[in-house]
């Protein structure tokens, strides 16, 4: 227990001066930027995705009076 206390307050302490220091603030730019690419890249997937009808959705059948099991 006293190990993570002093490895939390050194975390804390280098992570302050980093932050201070503003090295951080170009860690964060750089996540932001490959999450916008990842997100872009998802986008235009879904949207190639979409563009393509999807075999079971052509033949999709909707039940009749006739044919419901729950309607007697």
């Amino acid at each position: 227990m006293i190990r993570t206390l002093i490895f939390g307050a050194i975390a804390g302490y280098v992570g302050k001066k980093l932050y201070d220091e503003g090295k951080l603030t170009e860690f964060k730019d750089d996540l932001v930027a490959r999450y916008n690419e990842a997100k872009a890249e998802l986008d235009k997937r879904r949207d190639s995705d979409a563009a393509t009808p999807s075999p079971n959705l052509s033949s999709s059948h909707t039940p009749t009076a006739a044919t419901s099991p729950l309607i007697s």
